[in-house]
């Protein structure tokens, strides 16, 4: 998923975390960098800052505008990188979508400096975890699909339709991922229950939109999830976030 056009010129929620969590270092690498809307302000706290992600249309895009920014077109579980090559590394809101998430980040275990800083966000398994507005849209496509409407002209709604499972976890389940590679500093929590009421708007308006919705600048909607994700609601929260250094 790309970072929100609404982030270019103004950090908000998760973003603005990692980011003021970001050490100034000689290289940091976003992975999953989307659009490289966000890798660009890493650039402003690092020497030289690197996106790897999967879709070749955003990287293109993201090569245009930012051209002081490096990206190359890699999944997290195989990065195309020497080891002990950077000194932070940037996991937002992407490990949820790996295919392997362990690997991704064994990954990025090897290819970090010893004592470099990982900063890793994603959904939490807290009290509002079963109305992820991913899941539940796609749930209900999927549905739609297994009951063979026709469409006119031919054909079925949704036919053939499939979708990965987006994942949340638990702080326990994130530290066994980790393994010892790693010693966490810091762990935070936030959001509650507007975090995924508004996304699910925003994912509404993909599914039936001719524009992805990252690239509309829904600002007073994303401040108001901000607001939200400002709140800790501990193990009830929707979101984690953690900062952990490599041993």
């Amino acid at each position: 998923m790309s970072t929100p056009v609404t982030y270019r010129d103004r950090l908000l929620d998760r973003y603005r975390l990692l980011y003021n969590w970001l050490p100034e270092t000689d290289t940091v690498l976003d992975v999953g960098c989307g659009n490289g809307m966000y890798t660009q302000w890493l650039a402003k706290k690092c020497g030289k800052a690197v996106g790897v992600d999967h879709n070749q249309k955003n990287l293109d895009w993201a090569k245009r505008e930012f051209p002081h920014c490096e990206f190359v077109f890699s999944n997290g579980e195989n990065l195309p990188f020497a080891d002990n090559s950077f000194g932070a590394v940037m996991l937002t809101e992407v490990l949820e979508h790996t295919r392997d998430d362990r690997a991704t980040l064994q990954e990025i275990a090897r290819v970090m400096r010893p004592g470099g800083t990982l900063l890793l966000s994603t959904p939490h398994r807290g009290l509002f975890a079963g109305l992820d507005p991913d899941n539940t849209l796609n749930s209900l496509f999927a549905l739609v699909s297994r009951l063979k409407i026709p469409k006119p002209g031919g054909g079925r709604f949704y036919q053939n339709f499939r979708f990965d499972w987006h994942r949340h976890y638990s702080e326990k389940e994130l530290r066994g991922l980790m393994g010892d590679s790693w010693t966490v500093e810091e762990v935070t929590f936030g959001g509650f229950l507007v975090y995924p009421l508004s996304y699910g708007v925003e994912n509404a308006l993909d599914a039936f939109g001719k524009t992805r919705s990252y690239w509309t600048d829904y600002r007073v909607l994303r401040t108001i999830r901000g607001l939200d994700f400002d709140l800790n609601f501990g193990a009830l929260s929707y979101n984690i976030a953690i900062r952990a250094v490599k041993r």
